[in-house]
């Protein structure tokens, strides 16, 4: 698709790997793309679990940014730990909301997670990003490459989970007869 023009995103998180991950999403379709954080941590759980929560988190933060700094779209992301059966996985939601209220949603990519130490971490009430950090060394691990670079050594990062949830959020845009957006 060739880019549109300019465009201003009200982002819901001041998070460096998210807000860049945002861009370039963003980027693939828009030749400028003005981005302008906002802190929502406010309007999101710490550490979401399903899913569902997780899919609550990216749309407050999307709504909550829009209106607060404006712009054509408001983007909400949010990084959670959901199961399949007894397996756990972390993953992304990407949430676009314009000003007329319609939410597009879009997931990243997961990967699986020990079971015993999400157990452990649910039970003592503590974030995943503590027990990443703590895993592969790696102080604010979240702000940086993520988990997942740890991981994939290299191969994947926070911003390109993050890249991946917001094009799909946006796919329905583009196709707003098929979504009825």
């Amino acid at each position: 698709m060739a880019p549109h023009g300019k465009i201003i995103l009200a982002v819901g998180t001041k998070n460096p790997a998210k807000i860049e991950g945002i861009r370039r999403a963003f980027a693939r379709y828009y030749k400028d793309v003005e981005v302008r954080p906002v802190d929502a941590s406010q309007v999101a759980k710490a550490q979401p679990r399903g899913l569902d929560e997780m899919t609550a988190g990216a749309t407050a933060r999307a709504k909550h940014a829009l209106s607060v700094a404006g712009g054509e779209f408001g983007v909400g992301v949010e990084a959670g730990i959901f199961t399949i059966g007894d397996i756990y996985f972390d993953n992304q939601v990407g949430a676009v909301a314009d000003e007329s209220g319609n939410v597009s949603l879009g997931l990243s990519a997961g990967y699986i997670l020990p079971s015993e130490d999400m157990e452990r971490l649910f039970r003592e009430g503590k974030e995943l990003e503590r027990w990443a950090e703590k895993v592969s060394g790696i102080d604010q691990i979240g702000d940086k490459g993520g988990f997942v670079s740890f991981l994939t050594k290299g191969v994947l990062s926070r911003a390109g989970l993050t890249e991946q949830c917001v094009v799909t959020a946006l796919a329905p845009r583009f196709h707003k007869g098929i979504y009825g957006l």
